[in-house]
């Protein structure tokens, strides 16, 4: 059975000093290593599973089990490495961690939208080969089912069930907030984040999957993807500090492919007929294409 990283007596502390009560911000303590209680006596019991569900009212989202059991399958085939490269070389970089002490702890990084957790999980496990380091991981998602699965699987960070418009953190906690593929909410963002730290958003780009476009949208405005208007809001909150753009192919064969089409949300507006299509392909040549972009508060000193 999942534990959850709250109850390992060495890392517990550097938990409980990032999290504050959703509902009325007061700080959180770990009673009876059994459930979350602020001051105010608002409590969030540790699931069995090994994470806390920390909403204040329940949410639903069309992200399912199916959704997050065929993301995990990609990842698990390399479908998402290059990207969990690229983001690891850009955290080393841009915070200098080549001076970090080995088995520091004190690098703080959250998943914003970590679905079923590969990203985050891949990541620290690089960082801590790269640098001798111990990142402390957080992530966070409003979907249960891709928590669930997280803490099932990768048990060495503290995952929560939670609403970006309300995290669940105290001010200028983490030095690293990540937002792969998912919405932002940079008001919280700008206030979790510490002085120096980055904000990296990963957002499609123009050719980003575009061979299911092409199939799925076929001679419809949805083919053709923009991502203007969220680099436009990114920039209207932080300071655009770097853009790196990432671009690569990979042939899909089956099951991979049906892994794929259950993945995207690409597929919630597409006609029945068209999936079929996709799905009896026994190959499939996909377009990766990501920007990724690195921001600090506009506050920040630092170039």
């Amino acid at each position: 059975m999942p534990k959850s990283v709250l109850l390992n007596d060495g890392l517990s502390g550097h938990y409980m000093d990032i999290l504050r009560c959703p509902i009325c911000h007061n700080s959180i303590q770990l009673i009876n290593r059994k459930s979350l209680i602020c001051g105010d006596k608002h409590c969030f019991d540790l699931a069995k599973q090994g994470y806390v569900n920390l909403l204040s009212h329940g949410i639903k989202t069309k992200y399912n089990k199916q959704l997050f059991e065929a993301r995990k399958l990609l990842a698990q085939s390399g479908f998402f490495e290059p990207l969990n490269e690229q983001l690891c070389e850009l955290i080393q970089m841009d915070l200098n961690l080549s001076e970090a002490k080995p088995q520091d702890c004190s690098l703080k990084i959250l998943d914003a939208g970590c679905g079923e957790g590969s990203h985050l999980a891949n990541i620290q496990q690089k960082l801590g080969k790269s640098t001798g380091m111990k990142p402390l991981g957080v992530g966070m998602d409003l979907a249960k089912e891709g928590i669930q699965m997280a803490a099932r699987d990768y048990e060495s960070i503290f995952w929560c069930v939670a609403d970006l418009a309300q995290c669940p953190f105290g001010d200028q906690q983490f030095d690293v907030i990540l937002n792969i593929l998912s919405p932002a909410n940079y008001s919280e963002f700008e206030r979790i984040l510490t002085d120096d730290g980055l904000v990296i958003k990963v957002v499609p780009g123009k050719e980003y999957l575009k061979e299911l476009r092409e199939i799925f949208y076929e001679e419809t405005e949805k083919q053709d993807y923009s991502n203007a208007k969220t680099v436009e809001l990114f920039e209207n909150h932080l300071k655009l500090y770097k853009t790196v753009p990432l671009r690569y192919s990979m042939t899909l064969d089956q099951p991979l492919i049906g892994n794929l089409v259950h993945m995207t949300p690409l597929t919630w507006g597409a006609e029945e007929n068209r999936i079929e299509r996709v799905l009896k392909l026994e190959s499939l040549e996909i377009t990766i294409d990501l920007i990724i972009m690195v921001g600090r508060k506009k506050c920040s000193g630092q170039e």
